[in-house]
């Protein structure tokens, strides 16, 4: 109880830290969502309709001129962007906010469609790159439909007033893709609407919606207040003279690790119900009333919200152990943090443009899992309309888990050495 006592006054020493880290930070990126959400569904008594920048990538040498097709079919209703075929340039698009979405005509499309057609199967989806994890663009809807009319217009061409089947597949699709432009074109883009002007969102799309990206945003103020804090904590017990003193007084030194990790968990339950209670404030603000949040989700996204807290109390425990100074444990909280809050995906990037290499390095700092299980358990982004499980929620989780262990029993290791050196002296 009494090194239990003592931490928690080392954790007050340092309340400047939680201020500024978790407190102040918590803030901003309360206001980025605050703002995230009023461009999204901010109110105008002029009713505009919305225009997407979309980019169209062609992998199948414009067979049956598909991909001609579809930038102009596209281009009626929305400004088409030209971004060029590789990696860096697309992710760079997504970053600029040059494109807000970028479709990709495989190689191959065209016959796998007129086979897929002919079939009798759906057209087969193009493939896409959003802006943001939690964006559904308004062009998709525009793109699916040039598909389904498409096909309509190819099964059509493709039967000769005989019946039998022609044999040149590209001049059909060239003919079906002409009749879909023309019919696109031929209806107005604009319309009369009568705006209502709305004060909130509310619903429970939006209070999910809320709730999940508030918990996302957290990702960068719980990590490095909780590294900074814990270091300090750990770092004030592992200092060869507090640890000389430690080990001739009479408390036993599973006392004093009891004392330490009550201290450490009590410091990481006030910090999950800070940030449990300010994401539930912002969404009964942004919306005006909790009743759109369901309880099951809450439970569980605070739940995995606990884990990525005490995966930030592990690693502050293995700076503790190290005995790094103040200045140190600062810039390695900053460090963790900003890297996991940009691989993840959780401020301005979207997880689906995190590939390759960025999406390797934000699962091994644990970011991707906690953003995955966070959207798991709230049905966010690819896990809308109710496509995650409570066993992927659980993974997800468990990983998040797993680093935090896995971090506490490297801490353990590293404080080892030095005690055995010590009694083996004495």
């Amino acid at each position: 109880m009494n090194i239990c006592k003592a931490a928690l006054t080392v954790a007050k020493r340092h309340l400047t830290y939680i201020l500024f880290y978790l407190v102040a930070f918590s803030l901003i990126m309360t206001a980025i969502l605050f703002q995230s959400v009023s461009d999204t569904h901010g109110s105008s008594s002029t009713y505009s309709s919305y225009t997407s920048r979309v980019a169209i990538i062609d992998r199948d040498g414009d067979a049956g001129g598909i991909a001609t097709g579809l930038r102009d079919y596209l281009g009626h209703t929305n400004t088409v962007v030209h971004v060029d075929d590789n990696r860096r340039a697309m992710q760079d698009a997504m970053a600029t906010d040059a494109a807000d979405a970028i479709y990709v005509v495989p190689k191959g499309y065209m016959d796998d469609f007129a086979d897929a057609a002919s079939d009798g199967h759906a057209p087969k989806p193009l493939n896409v790159i959003l802006k943001g994890q939690d964006t559904q663009d308004l062009s998709e809807t525009k793109v699916s439909t040039f598909l389904s009319n498409l096909r309509t217009f190819y099964l059509a061409g493709n039967v000769a007033q005989d019946g039998t089947s022609r044999v040149d597949d590209s001049a059909v699709m060239h003919s079906a893709v002409h009749e879909v432009v023309k019919a696109g074109n031929s209806v107005k883009s604009d319309s009369h609407v009568s705006v209502v002007a709305t004060h909130r969102t509310s619903g429970n799309a939006s209070a999910t919606l809320i709730f999940g990206r508030s918990l996302s945003l957290g990702s960068y103020p719980i990590v490095t207040s909780m590294i900074v804090v814990i270091a300090m904590v750990i770092g004030a017990f592992s200092i060869e003279s507090t640890r000389r003193r430690m080990e001739v007084s009479p408390e036993r030194p599973r006392a004093t690790g009891l004392g330490l990790l009550t201290a450490c968990a009590g410091i990481g339950v006030l910090v999950t119900i800070y940030y449990l209670l300010l994401s539930l404030a912002v969404t009964g603000i942004m919306t005006g009333s909790l009743a759109g949040l369901a309880l099951r989700p809450v439970l569980l996204a605070t739940c995995s919200m606990a884990i990525y807290v005490f995966f930030g109390i592990s690693i502050g425990f293995v700076l503790g152990r190290l005995a790094v100074s103040a200045s140190a444990a600062n810039g390695m909280a900053n460090v963790v943090g900003l890297a996991i809050a940009f691989t993840s995906g959780a401020w301005s990037f979207g997880s689906s443009v995190m590939t390759g290499p960025v999406a390797l390095v934000g699962k091994l700092l644990c970011g991707r899992w906690y953003l995955d299980a966070i959207d798991r358990a709230m049905g966010l982004g690819t896990y809308a309309g109710g496509t995650s499980s409570l066993a992927g929620w659980a993974s997800s989780t468990g990983m998040v888990a797993l680093f935090a262990i896995a971090l506490v029993c490297v801490g353990l290791a590293l404080g080892s050495p030095k005690r055995h050196k010590e009694r083996s002296r004495s």
